[in-house]
């Protein structure tokens, strides 16, 4: 080959050898390209991972605290569920919640500490070394976490903490609750911060739930005690109108219960005679018997004859029928009185309204029967009521004697019945000095009364309307001056 050819030879070689240079720069310069850009791609991927898994971790904290907000638990179970996540949260090394009183530390011996990686454990020691560090004496509540280094401080733990984070809310009694982490990083998470913020209104919103739940609950059973307490009162209000009615009735119930004792009394000593008489006879008989040995008819029919033996058997037994009468008698006063006036319960049963009026008029019988007539127009078929006997018998009882009192000098004191489908109206009509309308109007409150002082309480009235009330019953009164008054009281049938 001669030298000119290899000459070309050369130039060609040495052109495709810049040639796949050039090609091998373009490629190495593409490839750098393309490395860079999925370089950042990757960068770009992990940084928008790293945010999605904040982002995630801050809607499950958020979740995870509105739930415990929105939750039955207790307040002490919020606190200790909140210092729990906002510390995972946070990535906070241990926190706590405790509570003040005007600036003082509240003694608790069941303070714990959370602890990451740890969970909950008995610290008291730390916590109230701890509290040295927060503003105990600030009266007001915060209005968002505070953030404060605390340079190296140790507290009494393994870790030398950088930082503190704490919050703080008033609840009840002056009291105030603090929540307080500690980080021994050497940087926070200041957007973090935001997310705390979030969850301390839920928190603040939960607490004053619960408070108001507390102080509801309070409120009800103040009401419900209230309202025993009333009860109780309302008892005792109408067992003493009993008593005071009882106390006007006594002289007439003692007079009531005196009659049939004083001729059952009479009868015995009539009796005791008699029985006398058959003594003396039975010594006759043996006296005779014991001098003869035996005793003939003459004999017999003469000493029957000397004490009068067919009068003293025929008297005896009407004698023995007037006292069991006379002590039947007594003991319906008896039994009337102490079923009007036992404080018994507030139990309703099926009653007879003839019964409770028979019963009632018997009571106040002594006041009735000498001026006045009482014309008892009820039926013993009655149907039967729902109520309280006892207390029933006191509202009539009052009704009775209120007449009595209205017909100074002698009257009529009607009791009738009007029967409708689903009512039964009972009326007490006397006939009477009457009232005004103005008198009306007052009728049934407390303490109103017409009569003198020292006669009347000015309750009987206002317990009686309470009583029917009760009972569902509905009483009107129709009164005019010098004609007389009519109660209407209505009861609804079973």
């Amino acid at each position: 080959m001669s030298d000119s050819e290899l000459q070309k030879r050369i130039d060609l070689l040495e052109r495709k050898l810049t040639r796949e240079k050039k090609a091998r720069n373009l490629a190495e310069t593409q490839l750098e390209k393309y490395s860079l850009e999925i370089y950042e791609t990757n960068q770009s991927l992990q940084t928008s991972l790293a945010f999605a898994k904040k982002k995630q971790a801050e809607l499950e904290y958020l979740g995870s605290a509105s739930n415990e907000v929105a939750s039955e638990a207790s307040l002490n179970e919020l606190m200790a569920n909140t210092v729990a996540l906002t510390g995972q949260f946070s990535s906070a090394d241990c926190g706590f919640y405790l509570v003040t009183q005007n600036g003082r530390l509240l003694s608790n011996d069941s303070y714990k500490l959370w602890q990451k990686n740890e969970g909950w454990c008995n610290d008291v020691d730390l916590i109230k070394r701890a509290s040295e560090l927060l503003p105990l004496d600030k009266s007001k509540a915060f209005d968002s976490w505070i953030v404060s280094p605390i340079s190296d401080v140790d507290v009494g733990r393994k870790e030398v903490y950088h930082w503190i984070t704490y919050t703080n809310f008033s609840i009840m009694n002056d009291r105030v609750a603090w929540i307080v982490f500690f980080s021994a990083d050497d940087h926070l998470d200041v957007e973090s911060l935001y997310v705390l913020e979030t969850v301390r209104g839920h928190l603040l919103s939960g607490i004053r739930r619960r408070i108001s739940d507390v102080r509801i609950l309070k409120r009800t059973v103040q009401l419900q005690d209230t309202v025993s307490s009333l009860e109780v009162a309302k008892r005792q209000l109408v067992q003493s109108e009993k008593m005071a009615s009882l106390g006007q009735l006594a002289a007439g119930v003692a007079h009531e219960i005196n009659n049939p004792i004083a001729f059952v009394h009479s009868n015995m000593q009539i009796l005791k005679e008699y029985l006398d008489d058959f003594i003396r006879l039975d010594q006759s008989i043996r006296k005779t018997l014991s001098k003869n040995q035996t005793l003939n008819q003459s004999q017999y029919d003469d000493f029957c004859e000397q004490i009068e033996l067919s009068y003293l058997q025929e008297d005896s037994l009407s004698l023995l029928k007037s006292n069991l009468e006379g002590l039947q008698r007594v003991r319906e006063i008896v039994d009337n009185l102490k079923s009007f006036s036992h404080a018994g319960d507030e139990v309703f049963s099926n009653i007879s309204i003839f019964d409770c009026v028979e019963s009632a008029l018997k009571i106040a019988w002594n006041s009735l029967k000498y001026e006045y007539k009482v014309d008892n127009q009820l039926s013993k078929k009655c149907p039967p009521i729902l109520g309280n006997l006892g207390q029933l018998q006191q509202v009539f009882v009052n009704l009775f004697m209120n007449a009595a009192q209205a017909m100074e000098g002698g009257g009529t004191l009607s009791i009738s019945q009007t029967l409708e489908a689903k009512n039964l109206t009972i009326h007490v009509v006397d006939d009477g000095c009457g009232m005004d309308e103005n008198t009306v109007a007052k009728l049934f409150t407390p303490f109103f009364t017409t009569k003198p002082v020292g006669v009347g309480t000015g309750l009987g009235l206002s317990i009686s309307f309470a009583i029917l009330e009760a009972h569902s019953a509905i009483i009107q009164v129709d009164s005019q001056l010098g004609k007389g008054s009519s109660f209407n009281i209505t009861f609804p049938l079973l």
